[in-house]
């Protein structure tokens, strides 16, 4: 019997039969098993590759020594360290003003083997050296004007420039706290300097006093005995003559 409807027919026409359609489950199975096959292999080509445990080390092609870099430090103990800003009075400029001269950490370092102290100063990152000169006896810090945190003194040779120069400088700390405990140990280096110079002249003194006193009896010495010599001869000589002069009476 004819189907009047062509569209039924169409419809009915296009959907698949069970045959095919196990047909395409059966290849979708084994493309997804070829997948998992194709996976497995590279997972075991890249364990075949690649070491468990990778070692990154590679060994060098020039060996260079070890330098060890000293700090010029040793053998000093530090009494202070603080930031501040250290600023040197330039008086070759007209007019003369206050220039920075760095920022970093400041110290006061004690040497009792010669028994000295001094102020060194890096600046940050580079850590090139802008302040380096003996604490002296005479040194006298001051307050800045207007202001409790800096100090200004002077020095007759700062070895910054490696060469000997005299400054005048200024240095600003980040609190009063800071610039306190600055100005109390310069002070406490400062006595103590003085206090090592007093007792080497002290005991320069007591070797010439006591030079003085060895030669003196030394001298004392030699003279009494030159006056013993002297006494001793004399008695000698009136005991020749009395001998003589016995001597005589007698052939007489």
């Amino acid at each position: 019997m004819a189907n009047d409807n062509p569209t039924e027919v169409s419809e009915n026409n296009d959907q698949p039969t069970p045959e095919v359609e196990e047909i395409n489950k059966k290849e979708e199975t084994e493309d997804v098993n070829k997948e998992e096959v194709d996976a497995k292999k590279e997972v075991d080509v890249d364990e075949v590759a690649r070491p468990a445990s990778p070692d990154p080390y590679y060994p060098p092609i020039i060996f260079l020594p070890e330098v060890v870099v000293n700090s010029g430090e040793e053998g000093e103990k530090e009494i202070f360290k603080r930031r501040a800003k250290l600023y040197r009075y330039a008086h070759e400029c007209s007019p003369p003003e206050w220039k920075e001269r760095g920022t970093g950490d400041v110290k006061i370092l004690q040497k009792e083997a010669n028994q000295s102290a001094r102020i060194i100063m890096r600046r940050e990152k580079t850590l090139k050296v802008c302040a380096n000169h003996s604490i002296l006896p005479w040194m006298d810090m001051k307050p800045n004007c207007g202001s409790q945190k800096a100090w200004v003194w002077k020095t007759q040779a700062d070895y910054a420039d490696e060469e000997p120069k005299q400054e005048t400088m200024a240095i600003r700390f980040g609190n009063i706290e800071n610039a306190k405990k600055f100005f109390d140990a310069f002070e406490e280096m400062r006595n103590y300097v003085l206090k090592m110079e007093a007792k080497k002249i002290r005991e320069e003194v007591g070797e010439e006093a006591s030079v003085e006193k060895v030669d003196k009896e030394k001298e004392t010495e030699e003279k009494d005995l030159v006056e013993d010599i002297d006494a001793g001869g004399d008695k000698f000589q009136a005991l020749k003559e009395r001998m003589a002069n016995m001597a005589v009476g007698d052939e007489e």
